[in-house]
């Protein structure tokens, strides 16, 4: 396995190299890799992420290789009117709100000057206000239980709960289920959950989910760091009816335009995966709401040159774990080429 990893890392260091990234360039030309980033990495409170040494380094790749971070509205504005991108170009989002991010994160993309637009879930902001995804993982993280056996809302689920892997495999289990109920559903069952594994929540967010201000976001407005709307209560919008998820959309805009002086037209579905947390009813509420475009959390490249490029439902692959191994594949020629070979383009 070690002698695999090895193999690969020196296999992508030597074809992202930028000499071999020149000639294979007409490969991604038009195809812009979009990073979505969460959580810095913080063991004392419990958060699992991007360690910020990681994305120093990703960023000092970028600035090294030849390769241009634009802003999403750039991106975008590409799209709709045709005006020319750097011929490698490469784009970075982050979402949610919270204060360990712009305390952690949005500086180092100001020390590199490196654009990144981070994606507010606004009610986070305004009222300390956490919503039940945020609140089951910090159940599940918190118990002190070793195990959990529970009907959560009409499927048993029986885990061991006896390291940090077990944990995170059962909250993504739990929280996918739970997507495909109602909100209302969901909310109630986070709180069955709490009560089988004997955790309080709090009524506002925690240490490890507090919200950034208001006052963060504006003192961090700038040429390199942009805020566009991620929904108010992070709902997923297919849990909601058409009016909940037009107020989710169109509120969370005007907050941004409220509090803020120049915010990207540009919304972040929560969570994000086309057909199961968001479809075409809400891609049409974005488009009427005066947005210009929006992104989802489906892997992939926002190919410009693509004559069904959707502007309301643009890709992004994960900001990769601490793996620059994975990260060169992204930016460079590689992971496209795969796409193309494989179909899925």
């Amino acid at each position: 396995m070690m002698l695999r990893k090895t193999l690969t890392t020196i296999a992508v260091s030597t074809l992202a190299s930028r000499p071999i990234s020149a000639v294979m360039l007409p490969v991604r030309k038009h195809s812009i890799p979009i990073f979505m980033l969460h959580r810095p990495s913080d063991p004392k409170l419990g958060v699992s992420g991007h360690s910020q040494q990681f994305i120093s380094e990703a960023l000092n790749f970028v600035k090294k290789s030849g390769y241009t971070a634009i802003s999403l509205r750039k991106l975008v504005n590409s799209a709709v009117n045709g005006d020319p991108l750097p011929k490698m170009s490469i784009c970075f989002t982050m979402d949610d709100g919270f204060s360990d991010q712009a305390e952690k994160i949005l500086p180092i993309f100001e020390e590199y000057q490196v654009p990144i637009t981070f994606f507010l879930a606004t009610d986070m902001l305004d009222r300390q206000y956490w919503s039940w995804d945020f609140q089951l993982d910090y159940v599940i993280s918190r118990t002190s239980l070793k195990q959990l056996n529970a009907i959560i809302a009409g499927k048993p689920f029986k885990s061991t709960l006896g390291n940090p892997t077990d944990r995170r495999n059962l909250i993504r289990k739990v929280r996918s289920h739970l997507k495909t109920k109602g909100i209302d559903v969901s909310r109630r069952e986070v709180l069955h959950i709490a009560n089988v594994l004997c955790v309080d929540i709090p009524k506002t967010a925690p240490a490890s989910f507090t919200p950034m201000s208001w006052d963060q976001a504006r003192e961090l407005e700038s040429d390199f760091v942009e805020f566009g709307p991620h929904s108010c209560e992070h709902s997923i919008l297919t849990q909601l009816d058409g009016d909940q998820a037009k107020r989710e959309i169109e509120h969370s805009w005007q907050r941004l335009k409220d509090e803020l002086t120049n915010p990207t037209p540009i919304f972040c579905y929560p969570t994000g995966r086309e057909g199961m947390d968001f479809t075409e009813r809400d891609k049409i509420l974005v488009k009427n709401s005066e947005l210009t475009a929006a992104v989802s959390a489906d892997p992939g490249y926002a190919n410009l040159n693509s004559s069904d490029l959707d502007l309301y439902a643009l890709k992004r692959f994960s900001f990769p774990m601490n793996d620059l191994t994975q990260f060169k594949q992204y930016c460079s020629w590689i992971e496209r080429a795969k796409e193309i070979i494989t179909g899925r383009i």
